[in-house]
């Protein structure tokens, strides 16, 4: 198993292995996992695309830094994969990247566990590659997501309207935030 980045009480984060990729793919493909990101049917995303998408990844070990990574949230108590973070878009030079969150199984959401794990990571991307801007994104209509950044201290930046179209033929407004650290 690929090495854990950090924990908490409840949680545990850990690198992606090649054996999540029957998980990613089912919460992926979960119409009411995705829904909130505008993906009302799912991604219908096959495990091929899956692997070449995390390939440099899955092949690359723990200590290489990448221009972005996957992460496993997992239950502490049960081991079980609960979650996913993310960086992209890293930026060493300007000392930034865009982050996302999802905790995918529905039995753990609205308990916290969002805002521990995106506050860990926070910390995490801010003390092992020195960053110092942490850029996020939403679509508009979601609530929780946008509120919970701001309580995270996220300010906004951007909205762009109708920025995509789902494949319900719905466009989305999204909504750019990005939070500057404390430099200690």
């Amino acid at each position: 198993m690929k090495g854990i980045v950090f924990e908490s009480d409840r949680l545990r984060v850990r690198m992606l292995n090649y054996s999540d990729i029957p998980t990613i793919i089912k919460w992926w493909n979960d119409g009411a996992v995705m829904k909130d990101m505008g993906f009302e049917n799912g991604m219908g995303i096959t495990e091929s695309s899956l692997l070449s998408r995390f390939k440099k990844q899955l092949e690359a070990d723990d200590t290489t830094i990448l221009d972005s990574r996957m992460f496993i949230i997992t239950d502490r108590n049960t081991g079980q994969e609960i979650g996913e973070l993310q960086y992209g878009e890293l930026d060493l030079q300007n000392k930034k990247c865009r982050i996302a969150v999802k905790i995918a199984e529905i039995d753990y959401q609205g308990k916290g566990l969002g805002e521990e794990s995106l506050s860990l990571f926070i910390g995490y991307l801010a003390a092992e590659l020195g960053l110092s801007k942490i850029e996020i994104d939403t679509i508009h209509d979601n609530l929780r997501a946008y509120n919970l950044y701001k309580k995270l201290g996220f300010l906004e930046t951007k909205r762009v309207k109708d920025f995509w179209t789902d494949d319900q033929g719905h466009k989305h407004d999204i909504v750019f935030l990005e939070k500057v650290l404390d430099s200690e």
